[in-house]
């Protein structure tokens, strides 16, 4: 369903209306990464958007257009926004309550209380998920927002690590990374916009996602490209657990010099400072990373993947 449709008048049902939609314009407080911008330190910026990409599973991803005269910014790019209100697929799994303008009111006074628990880490609230459910206890529905408001900031967070950690990929295999974002407000739709969601503002990479494509359009450079990214990452210190073939995209830019980009780094983490070598093989090889884009290509294409095995931990007795 596209964002368009998802609005309701907030005076009906109590609902809350949803402000991603195209057309929307949002000023926002942008954090440049180092270098990015001539102007340096925070600065204000207006964007509007020009198409809410689908389908919306965890974070929005907008394609939105620079408003703000005198900023040395791309004229488009990709505003992706951690808003656990419209965070669909996680909502569903973690079974949170529909969002109303009731529920959100008794959300924020859950928040602002010292007396509720409310500001446990993620770590805290999901030890306290697991507590509960060990005694059946079901948990409120604003502790489970307060989990969902944790989490989300968690895949911010972790998006940000893994952008400042490789740099240097930036432009090549990863779109640029521009800065993180803050609202400032909307105008339009002002009382939807939430000052706490954070975001970050990449470059707008043109072209089509791996399993979008047909088996014939996909050579064998092109699927080894796609394996050598995720091994670059591992060099890098970063475990990506969310590797598969909706998060390469084929540019298809005339302007273009890279042929494969790869997006979404939400569920990733870097390699812990106390994590020694076996446990850091242990981690890369229950995730295989190389292995979910190699062998899926395998199979979508009959591209001749070979393993490399670089992580590979012999099996316990």
């Amino acid at each position: 369903m596209d964002a368009e449709n998802t609005e309701v008048d907030p005076d009906k049902r109590g609902a809350v209306c949803c402000p991603y939609y195209s057309d929307a314009e949002y000023h926002l407080q942008l954090t440049p990464r180092a270098g990015s911008l001539e102007v340096p330190g925070i600065v204000d910026v207006k964007v509007k958007v020009l198409e809410v990409l689908q389908p919306i599973t965890i974070s929005q991803v907008l394609k939105v257009t620079l408003a703000s005269p005198s900023i040395s910014l791309p004229s488009t790019m990709i505003l992706k926004v951690y808003d656990r209100r419209y965070a669909k697929d996680l909502r569903e799994f973690h079974d949170a309550s529909d969002l109303s303008a009731e529920s959100e009111r008794a959300f924020r006074t859950f928040m602002s209380s010292e007396d509720t628990g409310s500001q446990r880490n993620l770590d805290e609230w999901a030890q306290k998920r697991i507590d509960d459910d060990n005694r059946d206890i079901e948990p409120l529905p604003e502790e489970t927002e307060a989990y969902l408001a944790a989490l989300l900031t968690s895949y911010y967070e972790n998006e940000v690590r893994v952008y400042e950690r490789i740099s240097a990929m930036q432009g090549k295999d990863i779109p640029l990374f521009l800065g993180s974002t803050r609202f400032i407000e909307s105008t339009t739709h002002p009382d939807t916009i939430d000052a706490n969601v954070p975001g970050i503002l990449l470059e707008y990479v043109e072209g089509v996602t791996l399993d979008k494509l047909p088996a014939s359009a996909l050579s064998a450079s092109l699927c080894q490209k796609c394996v050598y990214i995720v091994q670059a990452f591992g060099d890098n210190g970063i475990l990506n657990q969310d590797v598969r073939l909706e998060n390469f995209i084929v540019t298809s830019s005339p302007t273009s010099n890279r042929d494969i980009v790869m997006v979404d780094f939400a569920q990733s983490r870097l390699r812990k400072a106390d994590e020694d070598d076996e446990q850091w093989k242990r981690a890369k090889w229950s995730t295989d990373e190389e292995g979910a884009i190699g062998y899926v290509l395998k199979k979508k294409c009959g591209w001749d993947y070979r393993p490399t095995f670089k992580y590979m931990v012999p099996a316990e007795d």
